[in-house]
């Protein structure tokens, strides 16, 4: 375009100049001087101008906005009447957010040229701008009497009355263009929201039934009917509305997804779950949709064994259309583990994670169901393959750390919660499980300095905590050290959990190491009635005690029962063969 306009000022240069020329060599009858004087300031002055407009359109199509605007500025200094000259200042005006300057120019143009459409269009857009609705409906009123046959002009006067609210007014402008091209589809559509928004349900229904006889294969516009219908409580024209439907396009997942909400609003339930069933067979309908869908199913998975049925028929119907959905495997663990089924869960999991290894949720359950059922070696593994993806999840470490600990690997485990309890923020529970583990490693490592002064750390915070007190008082107890102390955390232990074998296994020992054994052996006998029975450890104390107390056959008796729970234990054997305590 600019190119062209440059050439069109070459065209003329170079046309006045070929015309005086021409001029030269055919001389026209002689004018007087002073009549020559003024044609040839005329022309001169002529020339000038047209330089100074077409420069100014130039200085605009660079996008040299506030120069254009002040070429044009000078355009009306030489020629006030010049009526482009005024549209060019509105447009770029408005162009530039000024609504003030847009509007003044605009006006201009109108008083000027007061039927010309494309002033008095710009002129209503400005007033639009402006929120002058009612003025910007009158321009556009004006327009449609110099141009009534073009529909634009029509939705944008509606488009105004509807900005004011005032929607019987827009309707009315509707239902003249409807009654100058008929029925029309988007007409009618705006038409119904209008009466939706004045809540006149019976004559917006009422359009869309008028719009359905004209479009009888129009689904969309079935669609919207029967959810009218619906809305006025009328379930029966919905149903036949949607049966419709069906026989037009029985394999629509979309219209299959309605179908299944209308049925089940409406209390049929097998119906619903058939609708519902074709929705997910459909490839019309989006993968992100049916897991959705599926997802809700979470919740109430438990409540009937047909509710279980159709949440796994569902996924399995995914699993054959889509193999390489990680979402898809995410949530078929979920399915299994809220029935559970803890080990389809973690196959599944583990599916997902093989797909695609950037959902966290997903090794976050995996590492929490290894924790569940004890299994550290996996724990290990999987809590390593998550840290290298989310090398700052606390979370993470402290699995890593706890299996490290299992399998004494200590300096490992001390590097991972070392390292781990730096990325906890705002989390004071997790923050103190990390101390606590962190504290037990430190303790085995023999680091006795650091693991009883993050003890201490942690009591000073929570004096509560009961599995610091059991476990801080016992390896105390262990290393013949502070025993009061530890007597004394021993009790609050079993203060607030009176019933806890492994509570009053640790008060006993503590007993023991203070040469009380006959109230050692009371207490460990309550640990046995409540589990210990089942624990190496509390039945060698037992047996422990009771060589104290002189009852050295029972001792050995207590040993060998220990020694079926924890057969690789050679202090045990040692017991057993001397008939003698070790210690």
């Amino acid at each position: 375009m600019l190119k062209h306009k440059i050439f069109i000022l070459i065209f003329i240069v170079s046309h006045s100049i070929s015309y005086a020329q021409w001029k030269s060599f055919y001389p026209e009858k002689k004018q007087n001087n002073k009549s020559q004087v003024a044609t040839e300031k005329k022309e001169k002055d002529n020339l000038s101008y047209n330089n100074l407009f077409f420069n100014a359109l130039k200085q605009k199509s660079l996008e040299n906005y506030e120069r254009s605007i002040t070429l044009f500025k000078k355009c009306i200094e030489n020629k006030p009447d010049f009526v482009e000259a005024y549209y060019q200042l509105s447009i770029l005006h408005k162009k530039l957010n000024r609504i003030i300057e847009a509007k003044e120019f605009s006006i201009k143009t109108i008083e000027i040229q007061p039927k010309n459409i494309w002033y008095i269009r710009n002129n209503a857009e400005i007033l639009f701008l402006n929120q002058e609705y009612n003025e910007a409906a009158k321009n556009y009123q004006s327009i449609i009497k110099l141009e009534p046959n073009n529909e634009f002009n029509y939705y944008k006067l509606a488009d105004t009355y509807i900005y004011d609210e005032n929607y019987l007014k827009a309707i009315k402008v509707y239902d003249d263009l409807e009654a100058k091209k008929g029925i029309d589809k988007m007409v009618s559509m705006q038409k119904h929201k209008l009466y939706l928004q004045l809540k006149n349900f019976s004559k917006a229904t009422k359009t869309l039934e008028d719009l359905s006889e004209k479009f009888p294969q129009d689904i969309e516009v079935l669609q919207i009917l029967a959810e009218a219908y619906i809305l006025a409580n009328n379930q029966n024209k919905a149903m036949k509305i949607y049966e419709r439907i069906s026989l037009q396009d029985p394999t629509n997942g979309q219209l299959n997804l309605t179908l299944a909400n209308f049925y089940r609003d409406n209390g049929d339930l097998a119906n619903s779950y058939k609708q519902l069933k074709n929705a997910f067979i459909s490839d019309n309908v989006n993968i992100e949709t049916k897991l959705t869908i599926l997802a809700s199913y979470l919740t109430i998975i438990n409540a009937n064994d047909t509710i279980k049925f159709q949440a796994f028929e569902l996924i399995n119907i995914l699993d054959s259309l889509y193999s390489k959905n990680a979402e898809l495997y995410a949530i078929y663990g979920d399915l299994n583990y809220a029935v559970g089924e803890k080990e389809n869960a973690k196959k599944y999991y583990k599916k997902s994670i093989d797909i695609k290894q950037s959902i966290k949720p997903v090794w976050t359950q995996i590492l929490f169901l290894e924790v569940e059922d004890a299994n550290y070696d996996s724990l290990l593994l999987y809590s390593e393959k998550a840290l290298m993806f989310y090398p700052t999840e606390p979370l993470y470490y402290y699995f890593n750390g706890v299996s490290n600990s299992f399998f004494n690997n200590l300096n490992e485990a001390k590097i991972s919660l070392e390292e781990g309890i730096e990325y906890v923020f705002d989390n004071d529970a997790l923050y103190s499980e990390f101390q606590n583990s962190l504290a037990d490693v430190y303790n085995s490592m023999e680091l006795y300095n650091q693991s009883d002064s993050l003890y201490e750390e942690i009591l000073n915070k929570n004096p509560d905590n009961i599995i610091v007190l059991n476990n801080y008082s016992y390896y105390l107890s262990l290393r013949k050290k502070d025993l009061q102390k530890a007597k004394k955390m021993s009790k609050k232990c079993n203060e607030l959990e009176p019933d806890n074998g492994t509570y009053q296994d640790t008060y006993a020992w503590i007993l023991y190491c203070l040469g009380d054994y006959k109230n050692a052996k009371k207490w460990l006998e309550k640990a046995l009635k409540n589990g210990g029975d089942k624990s190496a450890v509390i039945i060698e104390h037992y047996g422990d005690v009771l060589f104290k107390l002189g009852q050295k056959k029972e001792a050995v008796v207590e040993w060998k029962k220990a020694k079926l729970l924890d057969p690789d234990s050679q202090l045990l054997d040692k017991k057993i063969k001397n008939e003698d305590l070790f210690e």
